[in-house]
């Protein structure tokens, strides 16, 4: 029995490349370190280590953010004339 791929919108690297503002090189980096799950942000479209991958770019998108988002304790404060800079 055949399982269906959740209803997102899944694309080649290419295009996931250019929506998420990544190399191509990045994107695999992600992948390799095991930021990007797969099934979920990722999956490949047949079978063997070369076959073409698809993403899901929202996923991914929401791993980046999770990523990039700092955490405000470990910013470090200034005091600039009376008023305080992060």
């Amino acid at each position: 029995m055949a399982t269906a791929i959740a209803s997102t919108q899944w694309v080649g690297t290419q295009d996931a490349c250019k929506l998420l503002g990544l190399s191509r090189s990045t994107i695999q980096k992600l992948k390799t370190a095991g930021h990007f799950t797969p099934g979920i942000c990722w999956y490949r479209r047949g079978i063997g280590r070369t076959a073409p991958t698809a993403w899901d770019v929202e996923a991914c998108r929401a791993v980046l953010q999770c990523l990039t988002a700092a955490d405000p304790a470990a910013l470090e404060t200034y005091q600039l004339s009376g008023k305080e800079v992060r």
